[in-house]
């Protein structure tokens, strides 16, 4: 009885889970979206369940910024089919405009989820300050940095590289990624690709969620773009995949890159044109060879057998 009464209690236990509330057959669940974030596009994945079946649910999106006073609707009211389905609130830069803290709730048929918060900033680390560069050979640059006292907010420091005087600081121009916190000396020696020309370097910090700082480098001119950086993954297959060749039907019957002696030739044995391998005939004889008694071989047995007849007529007169 104790384990019934304790699998009983887990059971009431999981429907207070966070972020889920049950209203008889109806409940709601909305998701935490990631926080701190920098993005004004967010999707905020919710979840309806209606056990009744009861036709169907009408649910709505609520906001509340940093300087609100209040919650508002977010958005227009969103059907879910009948038994329960899943849908997101949808945020974008006219809702999201300040640095702060932002709440979202849904509810369906008015009943509430509970409410999650994200953080929006896009305030970034400070500025790092450029010590210059040098020639550690003939080739190599040495590029040092100070990164900005900003409480904890530079996290990584990215080095740019150009050949020309004015340049755009991104993902093509960039030579190499420090890791490196708030408040300290830092530096990167690159090889440029030719040790005859000059070049010139600009450095830039980012915190923990892609906020970058403004540049410092060399006295030149310098843009900066921001680029989102994406990984293609091959739809089959991958790289260094050999492809299979369906012209040669060789299996293990090629050496050093050579084919067998022809196509459906495996281990070396022959195929024939029509596809059924090549039986090779028995020689049957045409004719038995006799059976002798009392010649060559068989004279033991002859003599053998008469001394049996002999024996028995002994016994039986």
């Amino acid at each position: 009885m104790r384990k019934v009464f304790k699998t009983i209690g887990l059971t009431v236990a999981s429907l207070f889970v966070a972020g889920t509330v049950f209203a008889g057959s109806l409940s709601v669940k909305i998701e935490q979206p990631k926080s701190p974030t920098n993005r004004t596009d967010l999707k905020i994945n919710f979840v309806v369940l209606d056990q009744s079946n009861s036709g169907d649910i009408s649910a709505q999106c609520y906001k509340k910024g940093p300087t609100d006073g209040g919650f508002s609707t977010l958005g227009s009211s969103i059907t879910i089919s009948s038994g329960g389905n899943s849908s997101y609130c949808e945020t974008d830069g006219s809702f999201m405009t300040n640095n702060g803290t932002y709440q979202f709730y849904v509810t369906a048929n008015g009943i509430p989820s509970d409410t999650v918060s994200v953080e929006y900033n896009t305030s970034g680390p400070g500025t790092p300050s450029y010590g210059g560069k040098e020639r550690v050979n003939l080739c190599d640059y040495k590029i040092k940095f100070h990164t900005s006292d900003d409480g904890g907010k530079t996290v990584k420091v990215e080095v740019y590289r150009s050949a020309d005087t004015s340049f755009t600081a991104d993902s093509g121009t960039r030579v190499d990624t420090i890791t490196i916190g708030s408040n300290q000396d830092g530096s990167s020696i690159t090889t440029p690709p030719n040790c005859n020309q000059e070049f010139y370097f600009a450095v830039r910090a980012f915190d923990s969620i892609g906020n970058g700082s403004g540049l410092a480098g060399d006295s030149v001119t310098t843009t900066t773009t921001t680029t989102t950086t994406t990984t293609t993954i091959p739809s089959s297959g991958g790289a260094g995949a050999i492809p299979l060749s369906e012209t040669n039907g060789n299996v293990l019957g090629a050496s050093n890159g050579t084919q067998g002696s022809a196509p459906g030739t495996i281990l070396g044995e022959e195929a024939s044109l029509s596809g059924t391998p090549a039986i090779t005939p028995i020689a049957i004889p045409t004719s038995a060879p006799k059976f002798r008694l009392f010649t060559g071989r068989n004279l033991g047995i002859g003599g053998g057998l008469v001394a049996v007849l002999l024996l028995l007529l002994f016994l039986f007169k």
